[in-house]
C-alpha cells in the first residue's frame, strides 16, 4: 500500500462522522482559496495553513490538489444540473421557466458560495485535469436551457433570429461573471439579482407586440 493509501486507511479509521467533517472543512477552506487566489497559485500547504494543519494530515483525507477541487465542486454542480432537468420537465410555459432557470441558478450561487464560482472561474483547470462527469453535468444543465428557449421560439412565447443556443450561451455568459461581483452578503439578495437577469432577458425575447406595449408605459407580467 502507498503513502498514501496508508494516510487514507488511517483517517477512515475514525468515526465516519469525524471524517466527514473534517473532509468538509478541508473542501470549506479550499474553495475559499481557490476563489481568493485561483487553483493554480493555491498549494495544499496553503489549505493545511488555513487550517491550522499541515500538509501531510491533508492527505488523509484528498489524494491530490486535483482530488480537492473536484471534490469541491462536483455535487454541487450535480444538483444544479438536476434542478434544471427537473424545471425544463416542468409543464409551465417557457417564459416561467426560463425565470425559474436563472433565478434558481443565482440562487445556488448563493446557498453553494463560493463552490459553484470556483467552477466557473477555474474552468479550464477543470477541463486540462478532465471530468467526463463533471463534463456531461455541464452538457445537461446547458441543453436543458437550450430546449426551454427552443420551446419558446416555437411556440412564438419568445422572438430572435438568433439560434437558442447563442441565446443560450449570452444567458449563461451574464449569470456565470457574477461571480466576479456578487456576494450573498451584499446588499442584492440572490433572488433580487435572478429577478433582474430573468427580466432582463424575458422583455428581450418578447414578441413584438408585448414590446410595443412595454415601450408605451405598460409593464406586462411575463412568465409568472
Amino acid at each position: 500500500m502507498s503513502n498514501i493509501g496508508k494516510r487514507r486507511a488511517t483517517a477512515l479509521k475514525q468515526d465516519a462522522e469525524t471524517y466527514t467533517k473534517r473532509r468538509r472543512e478541508i473542501f470549506e477552506a479550499a474553495a475559499q482559496l481557490f476563489k481568493k487566489n485561483g487553483y493554480e497559485r493555491t498549494s495544499l500547504n496553503d489549505v493545511a495553513e488555513a487550517l491550522d494543519s499541515d500538509r501531510a494530515t491533508i492527505y488523509y483525507y484528498v489524494a491530490s490538489k486535483k482530488e480537492l477541487l473536484h471534490e469541491v465542486v462536483r455535487d454541487v454542480v450535480a444538483q444544479t444540473a438536476k434542478e434544471a432537468l427537473e424545471i425544463r420537465r416542468r409543464s409551465d410555459p417557457a417564459p416561467a421557466k426560463l425565470r425559474m432557470l436563472i433565478v434558481a441558478l443565482m440562487r445556488a450561487y448563493a446557498t453553494n458560495f463560493p463552490y459553484q464560482y470556483v467552477y466557473i472561474q477555474e474552468g479550464i483547470a477543470m477541463n486540462d485535469h478532465g471530468d467526463a462527469h463533471l463534463f456531461k453535468l455541464g452538457q445537461q444543465y446547458e441543453r436543458c436551457l437550450v430546449d426551454i428557449l427552443a420551446e419558446g421560439l416555437a411556440d412564438g412565447s419568445f422572438q430572435s433570429a438568433s439560434d437558442p443556443k447563442i441565446l443560450a450561451y449570452g444567458i449563461l455568459g451574464a449569470l456565470n461573471w457574477t461571480h466576479r461581483w456578487f456576494n450573498p452578503s451584499g446588499r442584492l439578495s440572490s433572488d433580487e439579482v435572478g429577478e433582474t437577469f430573468a427580466e432582463l432577458f424575458l422583455r428581450g425575447l418578447s414578441p413584438r407586440d408585448v414590446k410595443a406595449v412595454v415601450k408605451g408605459g405598460a409593464r406586462p407580467r411575463i412568465g409568472r
